[in-house]
């Protein structure tokens, strides 16, 4: 028959396993969550923070604004949809 402090440490044990799977699979929707930059030329010439910055940071009628804070490493997040879009 199991101690009182053998139960403990065993639950201990599952409910920090449960946690590190928890925490695993919140830190992989996060970064699925964020939408893909349209594949446009404008997109595709660069890949550079500052580039997107002048565009998104406050947004006009082509492009939307940024609806967080400058976080940097744009494109950590953001990913080039695959499906090419020629905007005139």
């Amino acid at each position: 028959m199991p101690t009182e402090q053998a139960s403990a440490k065993t639950l201990m044990y599952i409910v920090c396993v449960i946690g590190l799977i928890f925490a695993i699979v919140m830190v992989i929707l996060f970064f699925n969550a964020a939408p893909a930059r349209s594949n446009i030329e404008v997109h595709r010439a660069s890949n550079e923070d500052a580039e997107c910055l002048k565009c998104h940071l406050r947004g006009d009628e082509k492009s939307p604004t940024m609806p967080h804070l400058n976080l940097g490493r744009c494109n950590l997040c953001h990913g080039l949809s695959k499906e090419k879009t020629d905007v005139k």
